[in-house]
């Protein structure tokens, strides 16, 4: 059973949940963990395309208050893919063995059988959720082979509109967090006895350029006005990503200040170079092309695999509304989120690095700095090749990449400040990195 808990806060705000529950004992109920068979449960309604009733609570819920009244519907549909994933249909589902991914996620996520994954969406809300939508886009429309294939998908119906609640997709069961699998390939370098030539060990930036063109020659290939439409950026919307990088660097000042006065000093030391970098943003020579992009696009959203990378999680950033994830973007953005995800994975490198030497390293097998400024370039040279190869309707635009790279580091403060004091090392380090450098491709 899937029940939907509504919650109130101040001023009558509201937000809907999900739980999963299932029988226990004579009579009552528990909330469900992954292995009880829940989400199982629900990836076989998925397949069979079934229609499942939701029924108001006694006391409240439906349009007219009566109890016991059909409040909307839960709709679970399968998609193409499923054939190809799982033999036997809903059967062939409802046979498969259910287990907690392992993972820390924003969602509640379990592992079928190796072959499917269940994410269900802990918030329940009105719309389609991007993950789902761009899923299915890349899967069924494009033939995207990096991501996961979609399997089918649940919604729940009601006078309100409809909202995405899960969705089912392959299990990419030999895939590793690119972030960690490449954070200890660099600490194994750094403390081999040997060299590692800069070249060699940049090979995987210069992979994940080609990928990341892909990801966006594919997300830009529809000519025809719709919601996958590329489009010119408005002036309005290019002048908010000017007030709102300005809006950030305040937010990131005020919030590094509560949890660390060193930081917060040298942050105001930068905040006007920073304020500086981004007022490009307000001198841009040619109106940006916007399309559908990632919209979270990390190293952490990439899997590594025998066979090459798979792109995950096309939800976006899980806080943001939903309206605001599904809009058309800057895909220099997602170009400057993975160029600093990169920077930081290198800079995470060598702290490993020192902390297993038991201090700093005499005669370190990899130039970590070269690394850093090498990768960035193998990264964005591939990336250029494979947007021309694949036909883009836009270019690299050095400008904006650094910009954007500048908003995101500000970003990175105010999560640092926020959730994971620890990791003020980062942003510190990398937006000394960015100043430090001249704006350019």
């Amino acid at each position: 059973m899937l029940a939907v808990v509504g919650v109130s806060f101040a001023r009558g705000v509201g937000e809907r949940y999900l739980v999963p529950l299932v029988p226990h004992g004579a009579g009552e109920l528990r909330v469900s963990v992954p292995g009880d068979g829940a989400w199982r449960a629900l990836a076989v309604a998925a397949a069979e395309g079934r229609t499942i009733p939701a029924i108001a609570p006694d006391g409240g819920g439906a349009a007219d208050g009566e109890p016991g009244r059909v409040a909307g519907a839960l709709v679970c549909r399968p998609a193409p893919g499923l054939a190809s994933l799982v033999d036997g249909g809903a059967a062939g589902v409802a046979a498969l063995a259910e287990r907690p991914l392992g993972a820390d996620q924003s969602n509640t996520s379990v592992v079928l059988g190796e072959r499917l994954l269940v994410k269900a969406f802990r918030r329940v809300e009105p719309g389609l959720n991007p993950d789902l939508e761009l899923t299915a886009w890349l899967s069924e429309e494009v033939g995207f082979g990096a991501a996961p294939r979609l399997a089918g998908f649940a919604e729940l119906v009601t006078a309100e509109g409809a909202g995405t609640v899960a969705l089912i997709e392959e299990f990419i069961a030999d895939g590793a967090d690119a972030y960690e699998v490449l954070a200890e390939q660099l600490t194994a370098w750094l403390l081999a006895p040997g060299t590692v030539t800069v070249e060699y060990a940049t090979e995987i930036a210069g992979d994940l350029g080609a990928l990341t063109a892909a990801l966006h020659v594919a997300l830009s290939a529809r000519a025809e006005p719709d919601e996958f439409a590329p489009r010119p950026a408005t002036r309005d919307e290019v002048r908010a990503w000017a007030r709102d990088g300005l809006v950030q660097l305040d937010r990131a000042v005020e919030a590094v200040a509560s949890v660390d006065a060193s930081v917060a000093a040298e942050l105001r030391t930068m905040a006007p170079a920073i304020a500086a970098r981004l007022t490009v943003f307000e001198a841009l020579p040619a109106t940006p092309l916007l399309t559908r992009v990632h919209g979270d696009y990390h190293l952490g959203q990439v899997l590594a695999t025998p066979d090459g990378f798979r792109i995950v999680d096309f939800e976006g950033e899980p806080l943001r509304p939903l309206e605001d994830r599904r809009r058309h973007g800057s895909p220099m953005r997602d170009v400057a989120s993975m160029l600093r995800s990169l920077d930081h994975v290198g800079r995470s490198a060598g702290r490993r690095a020192e902390r297993r030497n038991g201090g700093p390293l005499d005669s370190p097998g990899l130039d970590l700095e070269g690394w850093l400024g090498r990768s960035r370039e193998r990264f964005l040279d591939t990336y250029r090749r494979g947007l021309r190869e694949g036909g883009a309707v836009f270019e690299v635009d050095p400008a904006l990449i650094d910009a954007f790279e500048i908003e995101k580091e500000t970003y990175e403060f105010v999560y640092a400040a926020t959730y994971l004091p620890s990791w003020l090392w980062a942003p510190t380090a990398g937006m000394r990195g960015l100043l430090a450098r001249e704006p350019g491709p």
